[in-house]
């Protein structure tokens, strides 16, 4: 039988595995919400899709972002309903916020289909277009 993760769990595990994108994340998340806890781990992967969102169109600071999103397609996988929803809404319908389409290209290119699929049923159409 396998274990369901929380978003408590999620949000730990990607702290733990990707420092570097937290520390973006965070200072993205202090700005919004005053401070970064626990409490708010639900809205914190808003920040974490500001933070790589910021990064795309700066190919020295750009995270391994293939890495991040094979993190979020296992915890798809091992999540409750309340991981999933917490990865589409406040994850993925942020990800590619205002960036621009030359910028999303490559990024696009390595979400997997699956997380594609939840962009696309929510913005309509893929972020490489204007």
């Amino acid at each position: 039988m396998r274990s369901v993760v929380s978003v408590l769990e999620m949000y730990h595990g990607f702290r733990k595995q990707f420092p570097k994108l937290t520390r973006a994340a965070d200072a993205k998340h202090l700005q919004i919400w005053g401070n970064v806890d626990y409490d708010t781990a639900y809205v914190w992967f808003e920040s974490l899709a500001a933070a790589i969102n910021d990064q795309m169109g700066d190919e020295k600071q750009r995270t391994d972002i293939a890495s991040v999103f094979t993190y979020f397609q296992g915890q798809l996988r091992a999540g409750s309903h309340e991981v999933e929803n917490c990865i589409e809404v406040s994850f993925i319908e942020n990800l590619f916020w205002e960036v621009k389409p030359s910028f999303a290209t490559s990024v696009w290119s390595q979400l997997p289909k699956s997380m594609q699929r939840l962009y696309l049923n929510f913005h309509g159409r893929p972020p490489t277009q204007e």
